[in-house]
């Protein structure tokens, strides 16, 4: 295998950065010399289900949101997330899917993302230099990235990066930085898209939503029950606020959405469609440039924004 390493940036000596439990991260990249090449430009990425080595189904169902969530910033909305997989689908059923979706297999790759971790103990760092006071406990998360054809299944190469973090760690900070495991996720997601599909890297930038696609007919505390599990840094206000709703999008940022009308706080759902993630479909729209009829509702108010036009999917 060809390798391409590198290692993330680092602040001051080793000892302090055990101290804060925040070594930095390490990833490489391998390219199979043996497997197929990807196509010059692929304009999609498949991301498949998150294998997680800890915690439950709770943790794990919030780690593949942020999970889907970064690969759609990362790409620009150039990507099928999990979320619109059928549970267990095979690598023929995605190339199947992508081609309803309008999409061309041959210039779209899958990304399947496993993440463990490890314990171990560190001395840690004294006020005083030259002293060592006890010992640390630092946690590493080893996310793998194997990258495939989504038209023949093979494997064309992989991402493999380590982050540490603190025990229990939450994995977004107060103000949205990212920690602990996501730190490592977000880190291998960007390498191996700068490395697979280069054309999708750096793309447009893409708007912040918590999404509930739990439906209408569900219970108000079904549904705010799921959003406490998948978003446990939104605010009750907004959880409330899109339990109560017919809709399935709150937004928390705009960002392109706001050339359009929408403002931070709106409730969205997109028209006439039945797609398993309305932000996943919106994201795509808008890096085709095609944005699909939204319908809004703020303050009691209802609108409809822009014309039905391009692929919703």
């Amino acid at each position: 295998m060809a390798s391409i390493k590198a290692v993330c940036k680092s602040v001051g000596f080793a000892l302090a950065l055990l101290a804060t439990a925040s070594a930095g991260c390490f990833s490489s990249v391998d390219r199979r010399a043996s497997g197929p090449s990807p196509a010059p430009e692929v304009n999609m990425v498949v991301g498949l289900p998150v294998s997680l080595g800890w915690g439950g189904a709770i943790e794990l169902r919030r780690i593949q949101r942020r999970t889907s969530d970064s690969l759609l910033a990362t790409t620009g909305g150039s990507a099928i997330i999990a979320e619109e997989l059928a549970p267990g689908e095979t690598g023929a059923q995605v190339a199947a899917a992508l081609r309803a979706a309008g999409e061309d297999p041959a210039r779209a790759l899958t990304l399947a993302v496993s993440v463990r971790i490890g314990g171990r103990r560190e001395p840690n760092v004294s006020p005083i230099r030259g002293f060592i006071v006890g010992n640390v406990s630092i946690v590493d998360y080893r996310v793998h990235v194997d990258v495939g054809s989504a038209a023949s299944q093979e494997l064309i190469g992989s991402v493999d990066t380590i982050g540490s973090g603190r025990p229990n760690e939450p994995e977004v900070g107060p103000h949205g930085e990212r920690r602990a495991a996501m730190e490592a996720i977000d880190e291998a997601l960007g390498k191996a898209i700068r490395a697979f599909a280069p054309r999708l890297a750096g793309g447009s930038p893409v708007f912040d939503v918590a999404e509930d696609s739990a439906g209408p007919d569900a219970s108000f505390a079904d549904r705010l029950s799921r959003l406490a599990e998948l978003y446990p840094e939104l605010s009750l206000d907004d959880m409330e606020a899109l339990a109560l709703s017919g809709d399935s999008l709150v937004v928390l940022a705009p960002g392109p959405l706001l050339a359009l009308g929408v403002l931070r706080g709106d409730l969205l759902r997109l028209a006439e469609t039945s797609a398993k993630s309305a932000r996943a479909v919106l994201a795509r729209a808008l890096a085709r440039g095609a944005p699909p009829q939204i319908e809004v509702d703020r303050q009691g108010q209802h609108y409809l924004l822009a014309a039905l036009s391009g692929d919703q999917r």
